[in-house]
């Protein structure tokens, strides 16, 4: 009995094996063709049953993907894509190649400045060289005492005022000059110095009225309210004159001329800053109380330290006391 009854369990268990290996054969075929029709439309067999759609319905709904993928712009895509891809390669060039085209920009607008500046220092140094050989005949013609001469020097004068106005080197003023430029008096010209150099004291060119306060072989300190280096005059008299004309025409808060410095050398003037400073340069300062930088000769020690300083100071300088 014991025998028979273990034979029977052994059946019951090998038969409940095959219907349990059926079952999972079953399952696996069905996941299997569930997967193939999910392939085939495009849509989940499940899905489709969730949402009711037929086969017709499904291969439509199929048909569409497939013509909206068609009408993609795939060139345009596929281009954006490489340019993308251009761009990213640019900007992660190595760094030595965009350092040397900047440097080659800032090189070549370099060459370009240079040129110009080049260019316009021609330009002025040959202005200069042609008003001092004008100015150099009149005084020689001065020199006769006609009066036809007086009247050319007078026509001369205008012309190169005007010059000076049209490259905006020289302020206008619509009232005449309040200097005297000849003897109330008798009515004759006043006469002028020749040459160039401040020779024992002698300040070349008309001669500096009184007013002016003219002291040769001086420096004076201030705040310039009209630049020499643009800023050009026949004379130290011519100087002053444009110091009162500027502090006459001066608007109320604005600094007034009381200090004009004229360089009367031919080879230019001598100064401690970085500026090549050229002949008849005019400045015009304003200080409350002016205060000298040289006088006379440079000193020793200060030549010493400055090579390029000269023996003698080649300022002619002025303070206009009021």
């Amino acid at each position: 009995m014991a025998i028979s009854r273990c034979c029977c369990s052994y059946k019951r268990a090998t038969v409940i094996v095959c219907i349990f290996n059926v079952a999972a054969a079953f399952y696996v075929l069905d996941v299997l063709l569930s997967s193939s029709s999910r392939s085939s439309s495009g849509i989940p067999w499940r899905r489709r049953h969730v949402l009711g759609f037929s086969a017709q319905e499904a291969l439509r709904i199929q048909e569409a993907h497939e013509i909206r993928r068609k009408v993609e712009p795939h060139e345009l895509i596929d281009r954006v894509k490489e340019i993308q891809l251009e761009s990213d390669q640019e900007s992660s060039g190595p760094g030595a190649i965009r350092r040397k085209a900047a440097m080659d920009i800032v090189q070549r607008l370099r060459d370009i400045q240079s040129t110009n500046n080049q260019t316009a220092s021609q330009a002025l140094s040959e202005w200069r060289r042609k008003r001092l050989e004008a100015a150099r005949a009149r005084e020689a013609k001065q020199s006769a005492g006609t009066n036809a001469t007086s009247d050319m020097n007078q026509e001369l004068a205008q012309e190169e005022v005007s010059k000076l106005v049209e490259l905006g080197w020289l302020h206008t003023h619509t009232e005449p000059p309040s200097l005297p430029v000849s003897d109330s008096d008798t009515g004759e010209i006043l006469p002028t110095v020749t040459g160039a150099e401040v020779e024992d004291g002698i300040i070349p060119g008309r001669i500096v009225p009184p007013e002016c306060h003219a002291e040769a072989h001086t420096d004076y300190d201030g705040v310039a309210v009209r630049w020499g280096l643009t800023h050009h005059t026949e004379s130290a008299a011519d100087c002053c004159q444009a110091c009162f004309n500027q502090a006459k025409a001066a608007k109320p808060g604005e600094r007034k001329c009381n200090i004009w410095v004229f360089c009367a050398a031919e080879n230019g003037c001598y100064s401690p800053d970085i500026y090549e400073h050229k002949h008849q340069e005019c400045w015009l300062k304003q200080a409350d109380e002016p205060k000298l930088n040289f006088k006379g000769h440079y000193h020793e020690e200060y030549r010493q330290t400055h090579q390029n300083a000269p023996v003698v100071v080649p300022w002619v300088s002025g303070v206009i006391r009021e």
